[in-house]
Parts: structure tokens; C-alpha cells; sequence
């Protein structure tokens, strides 16, 4: 889904230009931000899939940047008391993403992603076309 791709990639570009790791929370290793992004992604499409026959754009947008912002920090958190064992461990890398830069970036890749994907499912049925294009008899 191309929300992961922007997300993955975000993170990335974020991550090295202001060189510091995505989860710098330590013993945690790579598995709970995987996981996090799993249940963002999984968020993302729930959500676009719920509220596909809303009309209007802007609440779709809104639900789904808070459910990827929610479900990223709840896969977060719930892989991290696994991966460490450690509640305050968890606690805090969930809090770290929430008030620091993940959190925005999950945020903003939710929100280009469903746009995309709301953009691609509602314009299916018809081709745009140039006014010139158009078989009207004037």
C-alpha cells in the first residue's frame, strides 16, 4: 500500500537527517517498530474501507490519520512488552513517539496515503478529461 511506502520512507529520510533512530528506546531492536507499522497500515485500511461511502474528503482524512497515529502507538506498545518485558520500556517508547517525530510522521504519511487511495477508489468510474474532450454538442 503506498502508505507504507511513504511511511518507510519518511521514517528514513527523518531518521537521517536528523541522525537518530526511529525507536531509540533501547533493548527494544527492530521488531516492535515493524510491528507498529503493521498495525498502522492495518489501521489505514480499516478505516479507509469504513468510510468510503462518507461523502466529503476531510473527516476521512481526519479518522484516518487518528487511527494510523492510534494504531501505530497501540502495535507499538503492545511489541514492545514483548520484545523487553519491561512495561516503563514500552511506556516510554510510546510516549517518545507520541510527542516527538514518528508520531507527525505517521501522521502525515496517513494522511497522503488515504488521499491517494480515496483520490484512485472514488475517481475510478470516470476518466478526467480537458473540457475540449468532452462529446458535448455546443
Amino acid at each position: 500500500m503506498f502508505f507504507t511506502a511513504v511511511l518507510i520512507a519518511a521514517f528514513g529520510i527523518v531518521s537521517l537527517l536528523m541522525d537518530e533512530d526511529v525507536v531509540v528506546t533501547p533493548g527494544l531492536g527492530q521488531v516492535p517498530g515493524v510491528i507498529a507499522v503493521a498495525a498502522s497500515l492495518v489501521a489505514v485500511a480499516v478505516t479507509i474501507w469504513a468510510r468510503m461511502p462518507a461523502r466529503g474528503i476531510w473527516a476521512t482524512l481526519g479518522w484516518v490519520a487518528l487511527a494510523a497515529f492510534l494504531g501505530y502507538l497501540a502495535g507499538l506498545g503492545v511489541a514492545s512488552v514483548f520484545a523487553s518485558t519491561d512495561v516503563v520500556l514500552a511506556l516510554a517508547a510510546v510516549g517518545r513517539a507520541a510527542t516527538t517525530w514518528p508520531g507527525l510522521v505517521v501522521v502525515s504519511a496517513a494522511i497522503r496515503g488515504a488521499a491517494m487511495a480515496l483520490a484512485v477508489a472514488r475517481g475510478a468510474g470516470e476518466n478526467a478529461r480537458w473540457p475540449w474532450e468532452r462529446d458535448d454538442d455546443e
